[in-house]
């Protein structure tokens, strides 16, 4: 399902409240909540929306586990870094314990290590994983043409990319089928192109690795979905 936004704020906030409904509703049902965050700037404004909304709920956060779909393999404190930019938009203005908080080990020199500690702790079945999507079709650290598309037995993976940092640690295909729930935002007509051959009839993965999410729940905005009228997509105008 597609739904379309007039614009960035009306996602970021469209956004916010379902982590916030899906959240609720995971801790009043089974007692936590396991959320897999993305970096990159789309969610930026999500996460602060989310902060706003949410901040003085302790119940939410304080059962809470904080996972990441991937990170660059830089330091913690790097600007790059994709626990910095939750840490510093979200988790800094809420109360999440700090053992609830699963970051992957980016400054790790040994990368195989870092990502096999990450794969030891990252939830089996998340309750949402939180995605994006680049100008080329990639999402997590899962670019085309990557070999990690087809992984089928780790979870966790590190990955060469065609961008900066090259080294990433990520998330693998397993995860995302193994997820309750799987949002992917994507804002601005620099996506639009990739995101028309997300829902095209014909193409690959290899082409446009988003394809492995197409049938998840998609918050894009007006800007995005350009290309996608004369596609067969289930589109809902939202106001």
């Amino acid at each position: 399902m597609v739904r379309v936004y007039p614009n960035h704020h009306c996602l970021s906030l469209a956004a916010a409240k379902t982590v916030a409904h899906v959240g609720r509703k995971a801790v009043k049902e089974t007692g936590e909540f396991h959320v897999v965050l993305s970096g990159g700037s789309t969610p930026v404004d999500a996460y602060r929306e989310l902060a706003q909304m949410t901040r003085g709920d302790r119940v939410l956060w304080e059962h809470t586990h904080v996972f990441w779909a991937d990170e660059r393999c830089v330091p913690e404190d790097d600007d790059r870094s994709n626990y910095r930019l939750a840490r510093l938009t979200l988790l800094d203005r809420v109360h999440v314990p700090a053992a609830h908080v699963h970051r992957i080990e980016g400054e790790n020199l040994n990368r195989q290590e870092a990502a096999r500690r990450y794969q030891s702790i990252l939830a089996e079945s998340p309750d949402l994983l939180l995605l994006g999507m680049g100008e080329d079709g990639h999402t997590a650290s899962l670019f085309p043409g990557s070999p990690l598309l087809h992984e089928s037995h780790s979870r966790v993976a590190v990955a060469q990319v065609p961008a900066e940092p090259p080294c990433r640690i990520t998330i693998t295909p397993p995860v995302i089928a193994a997820a309750k729930m799987v949002v992917v935002m994507v804002s601005g007509h620099s996506k639009a192109e990739a995101l028309q051959r997300v829902f095209a009839k014909e193409g690959s993965i290899k082409e446009t690795p988003a394809r492995l999410v197409r049938d998840a729940d998609w918050l894009v905005d007006r800007a995005a979905a350009t290309r996608l009228a004369d596609l067969k997509v289930c589109i809902h105008i939202q106001q």
